[in-house]
């Protein structure tokens, strides 16, 4: 149990927090209470305590000496401040010196005072978590980790096991800690029963005699890329060796990864293919950072995938884990190779064509003429034209006003800036042009589309 001291010089209001919570529930036991910061002091030099609830503005000693002066007697001492109002510059100075929280008096009569008290426990024992850790190595040749999504599952997958009443301790803000003796079966269950979608329980090895600080520290730093790319549907349990969690190994960049995978070769051919989803999966680059990456590969390839790149983020949301990943690139290679299998070009061709049609789409805010395209290709006018047509179906102005024209619709649909505005923003210096040419391709004018959109 938690052993708790209230401090307040208010009898009454000191009486109305030690009856309004349920100190059980949170796993705590009130030791005693005072009116007073020299009686409070007083009791924590006869007594153990683990967490002191004060109020700050107290006749005699108080504030922030008062709470600096209960530490030096209980180093280890936990402190949530009362207070009756935010008082800015004294919960500043009292945050300074490391209080665990501060709550109003108001809060405690409040209907969220489980949710108060939940937080304040679950901070307590993280902050506990820091010192001890610290001090003690592992006694077994094994330690199970329950990993959770973030930091709010872990406080309820907290509350789940205090449920069942089953031995923890926290590792991390998003880690529970078990020991090798633990009953793993029925830690599964309490794991299939919370949620094992955004759960994963693993069983790390060969960790006898390793400090426990050493080991959260190991699995910070390896442990993320290890489940992205070992996780599986349908599975949340995996088991590592600990000396392998220690051997890192350097990925490719993120320019490597666009190089890569933005060419010809990587998509025609199996065996390229193969390499490079190696790469791709182990590549060193943050959730972030991959998300924005591929991006750059769904919209390089959509003139030959058919898939709407601006549809990409909802479409990609949620990926966690590089099997989702992996059948994303899979869709996406099958959609490619169909397209090219269907026009039987040559590769060089190929290649050309799809470098003239992203030219076109990353410079269509301004005009773009075709002698720039056989410059770019390397091409002569009938090459390029007989080759462009069979690749793309349409010619070069076709398919330059028509990518123009689609993305006028999104803007329209998507925005309220003004026709003018979207006019030049695709290439139309003319908005009356504009007007006509979209009128010509969509039955309606602008202002319909958008009022229908």
């Amino acid at each position: 149990m938690i052993r708790v001291f209230v401090v307040d010089d208010e009898k009454l209001v000191r009486r109305g927090i030690l009856g309004l919570i349920d100190w059980e529930k949170y796993g705590m036991e009130v030791v005693g209470d005072s009116g007073s910061g020299e009686e409070t002091l007083e009791f924590l030099k006869k007594r153990e305590v683990d967490l002191l609830f004060s109020d700050l503005e107290m006749p005699g000693l108080s504030g922030i000496p008062f709470l600096q002066e209960a530490r030096l007697i209980r180093p280890d001492i936990q402190i949530v401040v009362l207070t009756m109002h935010q008082e800015f510059e004294l919960i500043q100075q009292a945050l300074r010196i490391g209080i665990l929280d501060y709550i109003t008096k108001a809060q405690i009569e409040e209907e969220n005072i489980d949710a108060l008290m939940d937080g304040i426990k679950i901070r307590y024992l993280e902050t506990m978590r820091h010192t001890q850790l610290g001090e003690r190595n592992v006694l077994y040749n094994e330690v199970y980790i329950w990993e959770t999504e973030n930091k709010k599952r872990c406080e309820e997958a907290v509350k789940a096991l205090e449920r069942n009443r089953f031995p923890f301790e926290f590792l991390s803000e998003t880690r529970l800690l078990f020991s090798g003796e633990c009953n793993v079966i029925r830690l599964k269950s309490i794991i299939e029963d919370f949620g094992p979608e955004d759960s994963s329980l693993l069983e790390i090895k060969q960790v006898k005699g390793i400090p426990y600080d050493q080991l959260a520290d190991t699995l910070k730093a390896a442990m993320a890329d290890k489940l992205f790319e070992d996780r599986r549907p349908g599975c949340f349990t995996y088991a590592y060796l600990y000396p392998s969690l220690l051997q890192v190994h350097s990925g490719a960049s993120r320019k490597e990864i666009l190089d890569l995978c933005l060419k010809m070769e990587f998509m025609l051919n199996g065996e390229c293919y193969e390499e490079g989803m190696e790469k791709i999966c182990r590549a060193a680059l943050s959730p972030e950072e991959r998300t924005a990456v591929f991006y750059h590969f769904s919209l390089y390839w959509s003139d030959f995938s058919g898939k709407d790149f601006t549809r990409y983020f909802e479409e990609v949301n949620g990926f966690r884990w590089w099997y989702q990943w992996r059948a994303w690139f899979d869709e996406t290679r099958s959609l490619v190779l169909k397209r090219i299998g269907e026009s039987n070009a040559e590769i060089s061709t190929m290649e050309a064509m799809h470098k003239a049609m992203n030219y076109i789409r990353e410079h269509m805010d301004r005009e773009i003429t075709l002698e720039e395209l056989l410059h770019l290709t390397g091409m002569s006018k009938s090459h390029f034209s007989k080759n462009f047509k069979k690749i793309t179906g349409k010619t070069f102005v076709t398919y330059l006003n028509d990518m123009r024209i689609e993305s006028a619709k999104k803007y329209l649909a998507e925005t309220k800036q003004p026709i003018y505005w979207i006019a030049n923003q695709v290439g139309y210096t003319d908005e009356h042009y504009f007007r006509r040419i979209f009128r010509e391709r969509t039955g309606k004018n602008p202002k319909q589309y958008r009022e229908n959109n």
